[in-house]
């Protein structure tokens, strides 16, 4: 039997038609080219070579509970959804990484504060209140040992 009833691939695994393996072929290709271009851009140093966006899946995540919780119908789903997917490496690496982020706050608040940002627009953008973006901000100045700023 050369194809399957659905009509994609033989008794071999391979595709079925000629337009089934054009898109396997062109799939290969572009696969190909993505390897190659990712294993140029490493032997120049780039230790993104694949051109991700730093977070990106963070920022996937945490947008999906926003709108979750605003939905709140929904938020039971995504919790049970994410309990599914979630390994306890998962939640060690996302705790970690979180408390980084945390350690790091006044460095980033103090970076942001001294380009001009305002403490009000840094709490907004980071979800801190303005108060804690005033703590963070002494605290790294007194680290820093330029408190009289």
């Amino acid at each position: 039997m050369d194809q399957q009833p659905n009509g994609s691939k033989d008794t071999a695994g391979e595709p079925a038609t000629a337009s089934d393996r054009l898109v396997a072929d062109m799939l290969g290709l572009f696969n190909k080219y993505e390897r190659e271009r990712a294993a140029a851009r490493a032997a120049q140093g780039d230790t993104n070579t694949y051109g991700l966006e730093p977070y990106e899946e963070v920022h996937r995540l945490a947008n999906q509970f926003e709108e979750a919780r605003a939905a709140d119908r929904t938020l039971e789903q995504f919790l049970d959804h994410l309990a599914e997917d979630f390994h306890f490496d998962d939640v060690r690496a996302l705790r970690t990484a979180t408390a980084a982020v945390q350690a790091a706050m006044g460095r980033i608040a103090l970076a942001a504060r001294e380009k001009g940002m305002s403490p009000d627009r840094i709490a907004n953008e980071t979800g801190y209140t303005a108060s804690r973006i005033a703590q963070f901000l002494r605290e790294e100045r007194k680290r820093r040992g330029d408190a009289a700023k």
